[in-house]
Parts: structure tokens; sequence; C-alpha cells
């Protein structure tokens, strides 16, 4: 009766144990499936906002040549109508233009094209009547015109490129890794868990780095740093120093992955060579010069 009672136990240890394996690993999935759907919107925001900032641009460019042709006026019938002509075509473009999507790249590209040609004909136009030599001192007038206007371009150039670089900062960001699930404790001379500082051999740090098709993939140095309660860094021999801000400090343990933009398990290591005591114990980790996560244990 004994024997049966115990295999009965074991069952229900095992389907226990199954029940939990199946809640993490969908916790798991799901964890994943959320980072992949952040991480799909912060690039399709990124995407957008850069499309907007090409479309203003070339929308404001457009509006300042319809100005430009307003001025163009001269005795000559047969070139008046030609540059109506013109100004025709550029209201329809930017007409075009306000009813493009700003994420349809290759339409931008097209309008910037078409622009460009533009600016060759009205500069031709130009040519034709200062040779009639009409409008001399309109074209005076005019030319100190787009000297303020250049100005005015140049500084709008300059907050453009402050929101790029902005654009930018948030890309890289996007590229940075994370450590999730992130798991600090201490084990014996067996490697089997504790929580008393006096039997402590040895950390283990256990994390997950997070999926991330935007970093580089490739070999990888992930460190931890262990510190200790009275704010010093857990070191032995075998340890050494890496760079972070500018600066060389010292790791507790570090290990190289191949990082192939999936979600990887990684576990560190930590000797101790020292006499602890107890406290609060805190694991930071690094990859790629940046922190990606950090974790704590109290020890008695």
């Amino acid at each position: 009766m004994q024997e049966n009672n115990n295999i009965q136990g074991t069952g229900v240890n095992k389907l226990l144990l199954a029940l939990v394996i199946v809640e993490a690993v969908a916790i798991i999935a799901l964890l994943v499936m959320m980072n992949n759907r952040q991480k799909e919107s912060e690039r399709l925001i990124s995407q957008i906002e850069i499309g907007n900032m090409e479309k203003d641009s070339l929308s404001h460019e457009m509006s300042l040549m319809v100005d430009n042709y307003n001025q163009l006026k001269t005795t000559n019938d047969t070139i008046n109508a030609q540059l109506e002509e013109q100004k025709a075509k550029v209201v329809e473009l930017m007409e075009n233009l306000r009813r493009t999507k700003a994420s349809n790249r290759d339409s931008l590209k097209k309008y910037k094209a078409e622009l460009e040609t533009m600016r060759s004909i009205m500069r031709s136009f130009i040519v034709q009547i200062d040779s009639l030599n009409t409008k001399n001192i309109m074209l005076t007038e005019e030319n100190t015109r787009l000297s303020g206007q250049l100005s005015s371009v140049k500084n709008e150039n300059r907050k453009l490129t402050d929101v790029k670089d902005s654009l930018q900062g948030r890309v890289k960001e996007a590229e940075a890794l994370k450590a999730v699930g992130m798991k600090l404790t201490a084990l014996n001379n067996r490697d089997n868990e504790t929580t008393r500082i006096i039997k402590t051999q040895k950390f283990k740090v256990a994390f997950t780095i997070n999926e991330n098709e935007m970093t580089k993939t490739g070999a990888k140095d992930v460190y931890v740093r262990i510190v200790k309660p009275d704010g010093k860094v857990l070191v032995n021999e075998n340890t050494g120093y890496f760079k972070y801000q500018g600066n060389e400090i010292a790791y507790s343990g570090k290990k190289t992955i191949n990082y192939d933009g999936s979600a990887q398990a990684v576990i560190i290591y930590a000797i101790s060579r020292e006499v602890l005591s107890g406290g609060e114990y805190q694991a930071d980790i690094f990859c790629d010069g940046r922190k990606i996560g950090n974790v704590s244990v109290k020890m008695n």
C-alpha cells in the first residue's frame, strides 16, 4: 500500500511539473509576442515620422516655387503663358503630394525628382527674362527675397536635422538588447541553491536576451557585475575589465554568445574567493556597451 501511495505521489508531482512548464512556455511566448509588436510599432512610427518630414519639406519647396512663378512676369505673352503652364504643373504636383501617404517612400522620391526638373525649367525662364532685359528691378528684388527664403529654408533644414538626430537616437535605442526573466541565486560547493551567505561559493545569473531583428548579430560578450552590500564589485583572479560609457569597469563574470536576433537564454556564473557578508547583492548585466538589465537578492 505504501508503495502505491509513493507511485501516485510521483505521478501528481510530474503532472504539476508539466503544468508549470506549460504555463512558463505560454508566458514566455506572450512576452515575445508583445515585444515583437512593440518593436514593429516603433519601426512604423519612425518610418512615418521620417516620411512626414520629407513630405513637409517637399510641400514647402513647391509652395516657394509657386510664389516665384507669381513674381516672374514679362511683356512677352508667349513666355507669360508658359510661366502659367509651369505654375499649374507645380500646383497639380502639390495636390498629388497632399493625397500621397507619407509612408509611400517611392512616390516621395518621384516627386523629389520631378521638383528638381521643375527647378531647371524655372531657371531657364529666368535666363530668358534676363536676356530680354525685362523686369531687371523685379529680379533684383526677387533675389533679395529668395535670399531671405533661403535663410528660412536653412533654418527649417536645421530643425529637420534636429528631428532626424532625435529619430536616429530612437533607432539606436530600438537596436539595444534587453535582458528579461532575470534571476540571481547563490550556490554552495555542491552547486545547490542557498540563501545563507556563509555557504555561498558562487552566484548564478540566469536571464533571457530578448529577440531583436534591428540589432547586429554575431558574437557578443555579455558581462555581469555582482555588487556586494558594501558597494564593491565581486571579482577573482580570472575576471577583468570592460568598457562602459568611456570607462574601464570590473566585471564578476563573462560569457560570449552567438546572437542571431532571436531570444536566447544565458547563464553566467560569478565565483567568490572571499568571505562574504549578509545583505543585498545586485547583478548588473551589460552587452554592446549598454546596461541591459539588473536583478538583486537578499542573503542572510
